[in-house]
């Protein structure tokens, strides 16, 4: 006989062997048919989850899921950061700046005034929706830029926007969702004093983290875990969330920092050999499409159902303001006033369509939900549609907008594509 804790372990080991077999299919079935991975796992999920099959169930506020959800987000957004430019960054940097400060407030506040007119929730409450939506999603947009030779301006920017506004977004529904449980009144001017020291504290802790772990595996006399390199990314990933997280800080900008450093090691004066060079970008893209197919799976064996019967009109009507109205506004206010990025026409259009919501929105409404709010529901299934029609929509047709748009370029010809 086993016992209690032997024989969960068993269900949930069950439940793994489930995901991998199912998500390998489901993965080889999206690249056949030239989908994101993510948007089959999300399908896959809701086939295999309760409310369907019933093969899987992890309930959402479990420590199990919360735990999957955090690291996943971690190491996606870390992944992020190493695939960044210092010098793409450099000649786009003030777009990125606005699309991750003014960009994410924006896209808050229009979702927020659509869901206070069509579901009549407190605009506190619709706010941090916007907050969670505002962010974009690295986890969809990696894997397309990699496999499809866009612009590397245009890439290198939308990679490093879904990084930034990740962990703004996330700051914004930290202190947005700190707000309704303490039930506090601060200003702008508090919000903003709090959003500095979330977002500055976590820089600094992962500039610190990375150039670290860039020092331990470089091509010099000390470094010490040049043979271990895809354990120091682990160690770096959780220990740049943590120590951020310690300090009140926000892990999420913390993980991305720390990526960046590690990414651009050669602005450090370090050398990392090609051959841990290799293995490090091997490995996160390894781990990657495991934690991506994790956490898809998981977030569509969550799936309810009844909540989307209910709520599915109006989540609809929410998520086509989110791609219509909100994502063009914030669009046109971050890029045309950056003159020296000189973007045109065609590229502006492509951002508009460019707006994949999923990994770190799926966190952050996790994280919401186990707090007990009392629209968690409502919330939960907006955002479960807002990403499940972005991933199936937009990111699915990126490429082809890509294309049509003219915004292909021959790997031969890219001089900053991205490693």
């Amino acid at each position: 006989m086993h016992s209690e804790a032997v024989i969960l372990a068993q269900h949930f080991l069950m439940s793994l062997l489930l995901i991998f077999l199912v998500g390998t299919l489901g993965g080889k079935l999206a690249e056949k048919l030239k989908l994101p991975d993510v948007a089959v796992f999300l399908l896959i999920g809701m086939a295999l989850g309760p409310a369907a099959l019933s093969l899987i169930h992890l309930p959402a506020e479990s420590v199990l899921n919360q735990g999957i959800l955090l690291f996943g987000a971690c190491f996606i957004l870390f992944h992020g950061g190493t695939i960044t430019s210092f010098n793409v960054l450099g000649k786009v940097w003030r777009t990125v700046t606005l699309l991750s400060t003014t960009g994410v407030v924006l896209t808050a506040l229009v979702v927020a005034l659509a869901a206070k007119l069509i579901v009549g929730i407190p605009f506190t409450v619709a706010l941090l929706l916007g907050a969670v939506l505002a962010s974009t999603d690295p986890a969809a947009l990696v894997p397309i830029f990699q496999k499809f030779p866009v612009r590397p301006k245009i890439a290198q920017t939308v990679i490093t926007e879904s990084a930034f506004t990740d962990a703004t977004g996330a700051i914004m529904t930290t202190v947005i969702m700190g707000l309704l449980m303490t039930d506090s009144k601060v200003g702008a001017l508090g919000i903003g004093w709090q959003f500095i020291q979330l977002a500055l504290g976590g820089l600094i802790v992962g500039v610190l983290v990375g150039a670290v772990a860039a020092f331990l595996i470089s091509e010099n006399d000390h470094g010490l875990l040049r043979q271990f390199t895809p354990l120091v990314i682990v160690i770096s990933v959780l220990a740049a969330y943590l120590l951020a997280e310690q300090i009140h800080a926000s892990g999420f900008m913390g993980v991305f920092a720390a990526g960046l450093m590690l990414g651009n090691a050669g602005s450090l004066k370090l050398t990392i050999l090609a051959k841990e060079e290799h293995a490090m970008h091997s490995f996160m893209d390894a781990i990657g499409l495991k934690l991506r197919m994790l956490i898809f799976i998981l977030l569509g064996s969550q799936v309810d159902f009844a909540v989307l019967r209910e709520y599915g009109g109006a989540a609809l009507m929410i998520v086509f303001v989110f791609i219509i109205i909100a994502r063009p506004i914030t669009v046109l206010t971050s890029l045309l006033p950056d003159r020296k990025a000189g973007w045109a026409r065609a590229e502006v259009l492509f951002f508009f369509w460019t707006r994949e919501t999923g990994v770190i929105a799926a966190a952050l409404i996790g994280i919401v939900a186990s707090t007990g709010l009392k629209e968690a529901r409502l919330l939960s299934a907006i955002v479960f549609v807002a990403i499940l029609v972005t991933l199936l929509l937009q990111a699915s047709t990126t490429p082809w907008v890509a294309k049509k748009l003219g915004l292909f370029e021959p790997r031969d010809q890219q001089t900053d594509d991205p490693h």
